[in-house]
């Protein structure tokens, strides 16, 4: 499908996201959780955030959280790279693909030779996940090119979807910090031994 498929993408990093795209297709649902530099208990997702970046904006509605990281210096309307989180609450063992699928189906129609494609699926520290690459030559909205990769992960509490995006033309040279920020978004739980957090978090 498109450039994105063809192109050899390694699976590895962060995702960030939020796009004027996204914004408009996804609702926003949370679930129980923190970023890494929360306490940790119970159940959390865990976001490291890349040097250089602020949280631009925090909402909880209903059943969703969101937080959305930018380049200090930007704002969430006006960004070049965004991270978003979010997270669905009260939406145990939900299917990760599934979800990509349903985002890549929406984000498809949206943006005239859009593609979205699976990156890669499977488990980490026992938990279902996926990871898509999401691709818009021409944001309708904005008349930028706007690119994403997110990472869904089942938990056992909560869906966790995390995304990274850039407002430039899709080339190798954005994909890999993408997938290097994905790789370390993980999901953890303190009650659970076999699914255990990192010491220090």
């Amino acid at each position: 499908m498109g450039g994105v498929a063809s192109r050899s993408v390694t699976y590895g990093g962060d995702i960030h996201m939020r796009g004027s795209i996204l914004a408009g297709l996804c609702a926003i649902l949370a679930g129980a959780g923190g970023s890494a530099s929360a306490a940790q208990q119970d159940e959390n997702v865990l976001t490291p955030m890349p040097s250089g970046f602020k949280m631009g904006y925090h909402t909880a509605q209903g059943a969703m959280t969101m937080a959305e990281y930018v380049p200090a210096g930007e704002s969430v309307d006006a960004w070049s790279t965004m991270i978003t989180v979010q997270i669905y609450h009260g939406q145990p063992n939900r299917d990760p693909e599934a979800f990509a699928s349903n985002l890549g189906a929406r984000w498809n129609a949206s943006c005239t030779n859009a593609t979205s494609v699976k990156v890669v699926n499977g488990y980490e520290n026992g938990y279902p996940f996926a990871v898509w690459a999401y691709e818009c030559p021409l944001n309708p909205a904005t008349h930028k090119p706007e690119n994403m990769w997110m990472k869904a992960i089942s938990g056992a509490d909560s869906l966790y979807a995390v995304q990274y995006a850039d407002r430039q033309a899709m080339s190798p040279a954005l994909v890999a910090p993408a997938m290097a920020y994905l790789r370390k978004v993980a999901v953890c739980d303190t009650r659970r031994p076999d699914r255990r957090c990192p010491k220090g978090m």
